[in-house]
């Protein structure tokens, strides 16, 4: 009497039916998320080249103001002083850049290992500028005194912390690239023997130290150069230096840190910087200026690859290239020996016409 009604819905998936849908469907995101990992590192560094762009004008911009020079030096306190006067980072900061808010988003390294110096250092004489400007009267008659006079006078470590967060942390002095010896330090000041000479007696020789350095690079160095603007390296990506002692805003204590910059010109041989007995002649076989000019490159280990084992560099002449680490040693290898520094292999990956590594941009061998 009665026709059995036809289903108007189709029945349940079974349990097999399911989880073959659910395999398809985790396939699927198998071979989507390399693509989107792909995409996401693309995008952060095309973000990291575009800060270093704007970086690299911000630089022209104070040689304009500042005596033809790029920069008033490395973003150090313990050998170029005020780190929030003093610095390539000052020098943008206090134009209107904000440094600290346009970090390498790629590099784990959140902070400069230069916040060490700034917890721990307890800075003495007169060869570097630890204080910077001195006291001020606001309109209320109340003093001023910048941070670093503020860690001068008090005692390292963690009574530090309130006044680095304050006054230097969250006014963006910070960053996560690295600075190139040619751009804050320009070149080496030599004796007639070939050794680093004190520009100052009693404030040391050092390779790193603007005691013993030309000063920061000028356009007028890039420009009077043989080497082409479009290999001297500028700023790039840091490669990590050490962890920090103490947390600092939102970077806890024992994150790693980054190089504040590059090392300078090392002897090929071993690494060491090039020194000689008194006397030595610059000319001839044995004479220093082949170890220095043909012996030595630059030491580049302060740059890291962090962009899947590519480095962001801006150069001279303001672009940005990514320069490859081939044998995934965390190093970009400009001609060191396997190892040497912990190269794991002689393929030089920062190739000559690429990239500039003698030890001068004007005394070059003939070559």
């Amino acid at each position: 009497m009665f026709r059995r009604q036809r289903r108007l819905f189709p029945t349940a998936f079974t349990l097999v039916e399911m989880l073959v849908v659910v395999s398809i469907i985790g396939l699927l995101v198998a071979l989507l998320m390399p693509a989107i990992n792909t995409a996401r590192e693309a995008a952060r560094s095309a973000a990291c080249q575009n800060n270093l762009r704007q970086f690299g004008v911000g630089l022209m911009v104070h040689a304009e103001h500042h005596n033809d020079r790029l920069t008033s030096g490395a973003f150090d306190w313990k050998r170029d002083g005020c780190v929030t006067e003093i610095g390539w980072v000052a020098d943008l900061v206090n134009n209107g850049t904000l440094v600290g808010q346009m970090l390498c988003s790629s590099n784990p390294a959140e902070i400069s290992e230069t916040y060490n110096d700034l917890i721990d250092l307890a800075p003495a004489g007169n060869c570097v500028d630890y204080l910077g400007s001195n006291p001020s009267a606001a309109l209320d008659g109340t003093t001023v005194v910048n941070a670093c006079r503020e860690l001068t006078a008090t005692t390292p470590g963690s009574a530090r912390v309130t006044t680095i967060e304050e006054k230097i942390y969250n006014k963006h002095y910070n960053t996560n690239y690295a600075a190139s010896w040619f751009l804050v330090r320009g070149g080496v000041s030599l004796d007639g023997s070939g050794n680093l000479r004190e520009l100052v007696n009693g404030c040391g020789a050092d390779i790193r130290s603007r005691n013993s350095t030309t000063g920061p690079l000028s356009r007028t160095d890039v420009d009077t150069s043989p080497v082409s603007a479009s290999v001297i390296p500028l700023l790039g990506d840091a490669a990590i230096a050490g962890s920090l002692t103490l947390s600092i805003g939102s970077v806890d204590a024992g994150t790693v840190t980054a190089f504040p910059f590059t090392g300078g010109p090392k002897k090929i041989v071993d690494f060491s910087v090039p020194s000689f007995s008194a006397g030595t002649p610059k000319a001839g076989a044995a004479g220093w200026w082949a170890v220095w000019a043909k012996g030595s490159l630059q030491d580049y280990t302060g740059f890291g690859p962090v962009h899947k084992q590519n480095c962001n560099i801006l150069f001279a002449d303001g672009s940005v290239r990514r320069i490859s680490d081939d044998n995934g040693d965390g190093l970009l290898n400009n001609g060191f020996p396997s190892g040497v520094a912990n190269y794991l292999s002689d393929d030089v990956e920062m190739k000559p016409e690429l990239v500039e590594s003698n030890y001068s941009l004007s005394d070059l061998p003939n070559n």
